[in-house]
């Protein structure tokens, strides 16, 4: 499973209204019936982390490895050029945030 606060574009400290404020964005952006796939990842990022109680549940049982994908979207910034910072992207393949 990738990262939930990478789907949504939220960080670890967002409140309930955030993730649902980035939840709502989401789908706009990507509904259903014009992307199905990416559709399914919000839907389940969002109940992965809808409230604090989830959240906390999700920090503290998950133990699914990050994907590759998600290793690359925290090293790399969003914008223009892509380049990944490389002391980061060794943290991050180390296991460190």
């Amino acid at each position: 499973m990738s990262d939930p606060y990478l789907t949504l574009g939220v960080t670890a400290k967002a409140t309930d209204a955030d993730i649902e404020a980035a939840y709502r964005a989401g789908v706009k952006r990507h509904p259903p019936e014009r992307d199905p796939q990416r559709f399914e990842a919000l839907r389940s990022a969002y109940e992965a982390l809808r409230t604090r109680r989830e959240r906390l549940g999700y920090e503290l049982f998950d133990t699914s490895p990050p994907t590759v994908s998600d290793i690359l979207d925290k090293a790399a910034p969003t914008g223009k050029p892509r380049r990944p910072d490389p002391a980061q992207f060794a943290a991050l393949l180390r296991g460190e945030s």
